[in-house]
């Protein structure tokens, strides 16, 4: 029993028409805060969130630690690196995230470096609902 008070459960969004693991976060940087919506995506290496999020906190984007990922797309897209703040929930951690102004899917990612190794996410379709729990 104790391990269910460590869990939550997310109910899923809208995202195109479709329901989907499209959850809202809250992110923290110094002494700015932001809110924003993100895709939990297993599949993606990084969280990686559009430069107006970096904006609005304060960030600096392009003096990140730059890396590049493939994007949906198949081409090459630059990331930049920063840790920030982040509150899924009730559950509060500290990630490694990047911004990139060639996200080009028109919504953030929730990926798996520096948040997946801190909690565990359970995607049920069926009840369209995430279950998070803190590992």
């Amino acid at each position: 029993m104790a391990h269910q008070m460590n869990e939550q459960r997310i109910p899923y969004r809208r995202l195109r028409g479709q329901r989907a693991p499209f959850i809202f976060l809250q992110l923290y940087h110094a002494d700015r805060q932001t809110e924003d919506y993100a895709f939990v995506d297993s599949g993606a290496t990084y969280s990686i969130f559009d430069l107006a999020v970096a904006e609005r906190l304060g960030i600096d984007a392009f003096s990140g630690r730059h890396d590049s990922v493939i994007g949906m797309d198949g081409r090459l897209a630059s990331i930049y690196l920063h840790t920030i703040g982040l509150e899924i929930g009730t559950f509060h951690l500290t990630a490694e995230v990047g911004f990139s102004e060639q996200l080009r899917i028109g919504f953030n990612l929730l990926g798996r470096h520096s948040v997946f190794n801190q909690l565990q996410f359970c995607f049920n379709d069926r009840d369209g609902e995430l279950i998070v729990s803190r590992l």
